[in-house]
């Protein structure tokens, strides 16, 4: 998004890697959808749809009334459709503009949306300031504690601690961070409560089949995993160095970025064709 109205540029360049579970979103159109039942559903639910298109370059729905002021059956099967995937085509720089705005609209408070963000282990969090406008802030990387981490794996910190991995040249580190950001990946692309607990390889498949990769690049992953496990110091202790050299530590490391950007904008950009 080339313009912001609450995030500030710098912060679009923090939350490059900050990821808002699928879960997130699909229980915010829920609380959306129960906030909005009555006479005037359709009509909100045009002004909200129109909004999120207009956020990413869709064109925008005219709704029409018959003469007697009714609307076609039509018309509620697209819209309840379309509601649907109101927050699922955002990127997180796009969701965090669309929660300012619905904040602002009134659909929700501050407090409701922070509540929901600390739940998903999100960093970012808004403030209504002296002057009544919203406002975005960020928890500094370093602010976050381990337990926190553990709780709420996310990716923003995962990648952050790869890089400083690589800077120490902790090469076994690197890999190991790298299983992880994979591991997380995976877990938020498939959505369920039920692999959330679980290591990767035990639900690979179902990854393999939801996930928008190409299998090459799904083998290179699978194999990249279990090589944690193998490999001295990075899925366990050992007295030998690990045999991974600086150069292989940091072409994982930017492929390993490359492959979460790419997976998450194949499965944000298949929806928006629609």
């Amino acid at each position: 998004m080339k313009y912001t109205l609450y995030l500030k540029q710098n912060q679009v360049d923090e939350l490059e890697y900050e990821v808002v579970s699928t879960e997130l979103r699909v229980h915010l159109i829920r609380l959306l959808s129960q906030g909005i039942k009555g006479e005037w559903t359709i009509v909100i639910q045009n002004h909200l749809i129109n909004k999120a298109r207009s956020f990413i370059g869709l064109p925008i729905y005219v709704l029409e009334s018959d003469i007697m002021g009714e609307y076609e059956p039509q018309e509620y099967a697209w819209h309840n459709g379309e509601f649907e995937l109101l927050l699922r085509r955002f990127n997180t720089t796009e969701i965090v503009e669309f929660l300012g705005f619905l904040i602002e609209e009134g659909f929700f408070t501050v407090e409701e949306i922070n509540d929901l963000l600390v739940k998903d282990g999100l960093s970012f969090y808004f403030e209504r300031t002296i002057i009544d406008k919203i406002k975005v802030c960020l928890t500094p990387l370093d602010d976050i504690s381990e337990q926190e981490e553990r709780e709420h794996p996310n990716i923003r910190v995962l990648v952050r601690r790869m890089e400083d991995a690589l800077k120490r040249e902790d090469c076994a580190g690197v890999l190991h961070t790298s299983a992880s950001i994979f591991e997380t990946l995976a877990k938020d692309i498939i959505g369920i409560p039920s692999v959330q607990n679980q290591t990767l390889k035990s639900f690979f498949e179902r990854y393999r089949n939801d996930s928008k990769l190409p299998d090459e690049i799904l083998n290179y992953i699978l194999d990249l995993y279990n090589s944690r496990n193998t490999t001295p110091l990075a899925g366990h202790g050992s007295t030998k160095n690990p045999e991974i050299s600086k150069d292989q530590a940091t072409i994982l490391s930017e492929m390993t970025k490359a492959f979460v950007k790419i997976e998450y904008k194949l499965n944000i950009e298949v929806p928006r064709l629609m």
